[in-house]
């Protein structure tokens, strides 16, 4: 008989905003104990998190101790898991509450690219319609109460735990923990966008998409529309998301762009596009790439101009045409290599577009 150490005990209940917000302004939650990290979240990550509880979306939950303190005969509640939400949450809401509160280094706002409506985006919380201050009062954080007896090694196995994964983190999920601003805003709201077309055009799997392949490929093509033809490196990308994460002036312009991209696509090839060589992740970079360059060209300044020049009539007969030889292999072979070979170099993404706007022009 196989003899197991005793489950560790906990109590699973919720928590509004304002009870943590009463635990701290009475000493009685401890928010970093040794085993936490400290806090680190930017502007964006907090302003995300803000804008969630607004709208009423889900969060992870808060996981803690609570032990009695037998001089002062209060409960005290250690914060295993969720330091950095609750004190994002209970600083936006009551800075005055922490010691260490720096005016010069922690205030924050919900940002514009997360919240556009006017009475929330840049305003501190006294400053919000009661409404959203009661809402965000008024949220509760799923909670998970270990019982006073779990001792701390106990808590440091949980919260290592907690922070780790069996599956190794792909590139773009990597970029979606470090990053919460303007541009990795942008780049899953315009995938998001188009869903419906991803799964119909059968460019990614269901899988590939639950690990936000499909964010990869806009930000790859964003990349590509603002600076031309480049290789694809995860370095690139994320210095990307990095020199854009406070603030990206060309947000909207590129939006609208993106979106006619998608939308010309689907009008000339959409649907049959799923039976054609442009079904292929490679291929569809090259497509993607190839409209906008008949529209605005690559690498130009994103100003504003609105739809762009019109796409030759023949577009769709020369992208069907151009599938055939493809899927055939009668083409040259630098074109086959380019398409079979390291095809996120540059040197081959530029020869599946040239072969591709040689087609477009006859």
């Amino acid at each position: 008989m196989v003899e197991l150490p005793p489950p560790i005990s906990s109590v699973k209940t919720v928590y509004k905003v304002s009870d943590f917000l009463s635990f701290l302004t009475s000493k009685t939650l401890v928010l970093s104990p040794s085993f936490q990290r400290r806090p680190v979240w930017k502007p964006g990550a907090k302003s995300l998190l803000i804008d969630s509880l607004i709208r009423g979306l889900p969060v992870p939950i808060i996981l803690i101790r609570e032990r009695l303190d037998l001089e002062k005969k209060e409960t005290i509640r250690e914060v295993v898991d969720g330091q950095q939400r609750l004190r994002t949450v209970l600083s936006f809401v009551s800075p005055e509450a922490f010691d260490d509160y720096d005016p010069a280094r922690d205030p924050f706002t919900v940002k514009a690219i997360h919240n556009p409506e006017k009475e929330i985006a840049g305003k501190a919380f006294p400053r919000l319609p009661p409404v959203v201050q009661r809402r965000i009062l008024g949220y509760e954080f799923s909670t998970h109460v270990l019982d006073p007896m779990t001792d701390d090694r106990d808590l440091l196995q949980i919260f290592a735990r907690l922070n780790s994964t069996g599956a190794k983190l792909t590139s773009q999920e990597l970029r979606n923990s470090d990053f919460s601003g303007e541009f990795k805003t942008l780049m899953y709201r315009l995938a998001l966008e188009q869903l419906d077309r991803w799964r119909s055009w059968k460019i990614f799997t269901e899988d590939q998409i639950a690990r936000m392949k499909e964010v990869e490929l806009v930000s790859d093509l964003t990349i590509s529309y603002m600076e031309g033809i480049v290789a694809k490196r995860q370095p690139k990308i994320d210095a990307v998301y990095k020199q854009y994460d406070e603030t990206f002036s060309a947000g909207e312009e590129l939006s609208r762009r993106m979106r006619r991209v998608f939308d010309v696509i689907d009008e000339v090839v959409g649907r049959d596009l799923a039976e054609t060589a442009f079904q292929s992740e490679v291929m569809f970079y090259s497509l993607a790439v190839l409209v906008y360059d008949l529209m605005w060209g690559l690498g130009k300044p994103l100003t504003a101009d609105g739809r762009g020049k019109a796409t030759p009539s023949s577009l769709r007969a020369d992208l069907l045409r151009a599938s055939s030889l493809i899927r055939s292999g009668d083409i040259d072979a630098d074109i086959l290599d380019a398409i079979g070979r390291a095809p996120v170099d540059q040197a081959r993404r530029v020869t599946r577009h040239r072969f591709l706007v040689d087609m477009v022009r006859g």
